[in-house]
C-alpha cells in the first residue's frame, strides 16, 4: 500500500450545552506511525477523552517509531554494536512480542528487517530497486536471534553495526490495544478505532447488534469491499501489497519483505485478514501469514485459540479458517469461497 498522507487533525463535534458535556458521535482523525488514524466515539465520547486517546497514540509513536530520531527504537539502532540501550517497559514488551512471532515463524516475521526496509525505501521519495550486492549486504544484518535483551534493566542491544529494528509490523496493533484500555477505563459503551487497515470494534451498536467490518478488496480502489464479518470487542487487521508500493520498469514492488531474500514477497496471495481479540497479535499475524501459503497459514491459525483469518489469492478465491465459515458474508460475486 502507499499514498503519502499530509498531517491532518480533524475534529467533528456535535455539542449541546456547555463544552464539558458529553457529546455524540465524536470523530478525530490524525496521522501517526505512518498511517492515518481515525477514532470514533459513539454516544459517550467527550473531548477530554478524545484528547487523551490521541495523546496516547502520540506517546507510543514517540517511543517506537523508527522514523523519529528521538524515539527509543532509533536510539537502539544508533547504538548498534556500541552499547545496550535502556528502554521503557512498553517498548521492551513490544520487542519481546515481536520476537515471539519471529520464533513462531522461523524468522519470516523479523523485527530486524530495518536495513532492508531502509534500502528499498518503499513509501518514500527515494523508493528504488537496490542492487543485488546492496541487498546481500543488508541481509547480513537481518537476524532477530542476534538481539540481546536484558530483563533486569530492560535494555536492548544490537550486536552488529548497521542492524536496525523496525516495529512496523506490530506497533499499530499495540496502539489499538492501549486505546481499548483507555476506553475500558472511561466506561465507553461503543467506539471504533481505525489505524489504516487495522480496525477495532469496541462494544456493540446502539441497537445491540454487532459491528459489520468490511474486508477491503486488494484489487480495486480504496473503500471497495468484497465481504464483511460481524465482531464485538475484536479487531480485523489486513495486510497486502496494495497500499504501499512503487513501480519500476513496469514491475510493482510492495512493502512486505521476505526476510530471507531481501525482496518483496512474491506469491499468489493478494491479501490476508486476521480477526482476533488482541490487535497486536492480529497485526503481527497478518504480516506473518502473508509470507506463508494459505495451507501453511491455515495450519497455524487452526492451532491458535480465538484467531481467524481470510486469505485472498490473485484469482479471486478466498480461503477461510474454520471459525469464520458462518461469520463471513460474501458481497461480491467476483470472489469465490473455496
Amino acid at each position: 500500500m502507499f499514498k503519502k498522507y499530509m498531517m491532518m487533525l480533524l475534529i467533528l463535534l456535535i455539542i449541546s450545552g456547555c463544552s464539558q458535556a458529553p457529546v455524540e458521535d465524536l470523530t478525530q482523525t490524525t496521522y501517526a506511525l505512518g498511517t492515518v488514524i481515525t477514532i470514533n466515539l459513539y454516544d459517550q465520547g467527550d473531548l477530554a477523552l478524545m484528547n487523551t486517546l490521541v495523546a496516547r497514540v502520540n506517546e507510543i509513536e514517540a517511543l517506537m517509531s523508527s522514523q523519529k530520531d528521538s524515539s527509543e527504537i532509533s536510539e537502539i539502532n544508533r547504538q548498534a554494536a556500541s552499547g545496550a540501550v535502556q528502554v521503557s517497559s512498553e517498548t521492551y514488551g513490544v520487542i519481546q512480542r515481536a520476537l515471539y512471532y519471529a520464533d513462531l515463524s522461523n524468522g519470516k516475521f523479523d523485527p530486524t528487517i530495518g536495513p532492508i526496509v531502509s534500502l528499498w525505501g518503499v513509501g518514500t521519495d527515494q523508493a528504488k530497486v537496490p542492487t543485488q550486492e546492496a541487498i546481500d549486504l543488508a541481509l547480513k544484518l537481518v537476524d532477530y536471534k542476534g538481539i540481546v535483551l536484558n530483563d533486569t534493566d530492560l535494555s536492548v542491544y544490537l550486536p552488529d553495526k548497521g542492524m536496525s529494528l523496525d516495529l512496523g509490523g506490530i506497533a499499530k496493533g499495540y496502539v489499538a490495544d492501549e486505546l481499548v484500555k483507555l476506553l475500558d477505563a472511561a466506561k465507553v459503551e461503543r467506539a471504533m478505532i481505525n489505524l489504516g487497515g487495522n480496525i477495532y470494534a469496541y462494544g456493540e451498536k446502539a441497537d445491540g447488534s454487532l459491528y459489520k467490518v468490511a474486508i477491503q478488496t486488494p484489487y480495486d480502489s480504496r473503500n471497495t469491499y468484497f465481504g464483511y464479518t460481524e465482531i464485538q470487542n475484536a479487531t480485523v487487521v489486513t495486510s497486502g501489497p496494495y497500499e504501499r508500493y512503487f513501480e519500476e520498469d513496469g514491475v510493482l514492488y510492495h512493502h512486505i519483505f521476505d526476510a530471507h531474500t531481501g525482496y518483496p514477497i512474491q506469491s499468489n496471495v493478494a491479501s490476508v485478514s486476521v480477526i482476533a481479540d488482541k490487535s497486536m497479535d492480529a497485526d503481527a499475524l497478518s504480516t506473518l501469514l502473508f509470507t506463508m501459503t494459505p495451507d501453511e497459514g491455515l495450519d497455524l491459525i487452526e492451532s491458535m485459540q480465538g484467531v481467524e483469518c481470510i486469505y485472498v489469492d490473485k484469482s479471486y478465491k478466498l480461503t477461510l479458517s474454520s471459525g469464520l465459515m458462518d461469520r463471513f458474508v460474501l458481497t461480491d460475486n467476483k470472489y469465490e469461497i473455496q
